[in-house]
């Protein structure tokens, strides 16, 4: 018997008990990172995958690391665990300007210094010094003042008498600004919404001020129409916001998520002028999905895991592909496969709505997906799977086993004579798959981004390929 020299396997059992199939290390953290907001997942517990995101960082290459930091904050719009990415990268790597460099690509916002100094407890390396010393220097006086971070753990003038940045460097307008913060009279110019709304005694007249002089950005307005709302102002200024909120230039510098307008959608569900508006915006910040050649299977998952915001983004996702694509067919799946009749005339809030409504709970058996293509007899040219990818119940004989996701999947494509791409969208990125394949494609994230990469991959690209393409 060998003991030393053993076959490796890369098979595995997922967090629900299913058969599966191992990640490599920077494809596991590419699903980590992109999926998580650091919050309780239904098989993963927030602290559960802060820890294994910094183990798989000592895991990668530290270039892969910098540059996926840089991505998931400029391009997929992620706050915290980008911060997580760069602390653990400082700790792992030294010896040349990486960190320094991937630090000043990666800050969007001054608090993003002070939420990386906390993160490293005030610990911070040489180039992590020198690379949040470099990003002070892009910031102007406002974003200073509005970001010093009075009453948190970490003020902005802690990170300034820790990183000493050099005047000679700064401009005019920025030297009078940072001899103000270090001695404590740095202050907004004029308050900043949340100060007028929170000293208000007359919100109406309030939030009618703030939105004539556009004093909110845009997430700003989208998360508080409700407010706006209940507080009675007048027609004339909910429509000026309105406008605002449907503004297609706006709608893209926002780089809002998906969800944040179904959530917005929700807060204000009893009023039909808002909604439609809302729904507008939503078309507007997916209209850019291309509609690719051929026949597509679009497939969510609608099982118990997948319940809340998995199901939200996963319907956003499928509603997106249904309308883009007029040649698709869409399903659901759980224990069972529900075919699912959709217009592509219907507005991405109120098609997802539908697809969630239709939601069933049960279990998860992925290679339903593949069973129903080949009981359809149709010639997929792609499959996109939106799921969790935690598959099980096909792995148990009591349900009926087919012998897994990855043996249906083989089974259809002998049945058909057919080589189709298959899309597996991970929702939630627990670290396995459920099929591997050289046309298998594994995608990770909550970002309308994510589905770019569908027409990426399809010209012989993938994502690792595209992070490994950033310059840091």
């Amino acid at each position: 018997m060998s003991r030393f020299n053993t076959k490796v396997s890369n098979t595995t059992v997922n967090l629900a008990g299913g058969k599966a199939i191992k990640m490599g290390a920077e494809q596991e953290l590419l699903h980590a990172v992109l999926t998580t907001f650091l919050e309780d997942k239904f098989y993963e517990s927030g602290e559960d995958r802060l820890e294994r995101i910094k183990q798989l960082v000592a895991k990668c290459d530290p270039e892969f690391v910098a540059k996926l930091a840089y991505v998931a904050r400029n391009e997929f719009n992620l706050r915290s665990v980008p911060i997580v990415l760069l602390g653990e990268l400082s700790k792992v790597h030294r010896g040349d300007s990486l960190v320094r460099n991937a630090i000043e690509k990666t800050v969007v916002r001054v608090d993003d210094l002070t939420e990386l100094v906390a993160y490293l407890d005030c610990k911070l390396p040489k180039q992590v010094k020198r690379g949040i010393r470099r990003s002070l220097y892009k910031f102007s006086p406002y974003q200073l003042a509005k970001y010093r971070g009075e009453g948190k753990t970490v003020k902005l003038v802690d990170v300034f008498n820790l990183v000493h940045p050099n005047p000679k460097f700064a401009s005019e307008e920025q030297r009078i600004a940072w001899k103000k913060l270090i001695k404590g009279e740095l202050k907004t110019t004029g308050q900043t919404w949340e100060s007028v709304i929170s000293a208000s005694k007359d919100k109406k007249s309030d939030w009618e001020k703030l939105i004539r002089e556009n004093k909110l950005g845009y997430m700003a307005l989208l998360r508080n129409l409700n407010n706006l709302i209940n507080s009675g102002v007048n027609e004339e200024v909910l429509n000026m916001a309105l406008g605002r909120l449907t503004n297609r230039e706006e709608i893209r510098k926002s780089k809002q998520l998906p969800f944040r307008f179904v959530t917005a959608y929700d807060n204000v569900s009893g009023n039909r002028k808002v909604t439609d508006a809302i729904s507008i915006a939503m078309d507007y910040a997916v209209d850019n999905t291309p509609e690719l050649n051929g026949k597509t299977l679009i497939a969510i998952d609608c099982s118990g895991s997948m319940d809340g915001r998995p199901m939200e983004v996963a319907s956003i996702f499928g509603a997106t592909l249904a309308k883009a694509n007029t040649n698709a067919d869409l399903i659901l799946y759980d224990t069972g496969v529900y075919e699912f009749a959709f217009s592509s005339r219907m507005p991405v809030i109120d098609l997802a709505k539908k697809i969630q409504s239709e939601a069933r709970g049960g279990g998860t058996n992925t290679s339903l997906v593949f069973m129903y293509a080949e009981d359809s007899k149709k010639e997929y040219d792609r499959i996109i799977i939106i799921s969790d990818n935690e598959s099980w119940q096909d792995s148990y004989s009591w349900y009926g086993s087919h012998g897994g996701t990855q043996e249906q999947y083989n089974q259809y494509k002998n049945a058909m004579g057919v080589d189709p791409f298959v899309y597996a969208i991970d929702i939630q990125g627990y670290g396995t798959k459920d099929i591997s394949s050289p046309k298998v494609i594994h995608l990770t994230g909550w970002s309308e981004r994510l589905l770019d990469f569908i027409g990426i991959y399809e010209k012989g690209g993938s994502m690792i390929d595209y992070i490994n393409s950033i310059e840091i």
